[in-house]
């Protein structure tokens, strides 16, 4: 009886820490952004094209939200009036928001564009309640996302 509960004390500890470790990587951001605003920018629209990314590949409409929210944080920055608490800061210490670092910048007015146009890309997908349309919605906003990286090269 003591082995067992031993072992099974040994199989929780390994969930849990192997949970905790899946979890971490991209959760998980440094407290103060580095570099240029440009850079800052890029490394931002990165996370949100990997979060709109996760937004598409989700099965469940609250997943497709929670990670198209992730993106849309990271466009807007925490000092948006889109800026949402409830979907988290997943590009906290990255930078100032993808749009007031690029406009710190004097990124192109076509760069402003699409970084907007995404945005409200994003938006609006969040407002979706069918999960097919949310997902595509969201695989839409990462091709977006792609779009503007593109053009800071």
């Amino acid at each position: 009886m003591m082995r067992m509960l031993i072992a099974a004390s040994a199989v929780v500890a390994v969930v849990l820490g192997a949970t905790s470790l899946a979890y971490a990587p991209y959760h998980q951001q440094p407290a103060q952004p580095s570099g240029s605003p440009l850079e800052m920018a890029r490394e931002q629209l990165t996370t949100a094209k990997t979060h709109a990314g996760f937004a598409a590949a989700a099965d469940a409409i609250r997943s497709v939200r929670q990670h198209t929210g992730h993106a849309v944080n990271c466009l807007v920055g925490s000092g948006d009036r889109r800026f949402d608490r409830q979907w988290g800061h997943v590009c906290e210490g990255q930078g100032n928001g993808v749009l007031p670092d690029l406009r710190s910048v004097g990124a192109s007015a076509q760069v402003m564009k699409l970084a907007e146009d995404a945005t409200q890309h994003g938006v609006a997908t969040l407002g979706q309640n069918d999960v097919a349309a949310a997902k595509a919605g969201a695989k839409k906003l990462a091709d977006m996302i792609d779009d503007t990286l593109k053009a800071l090269r």
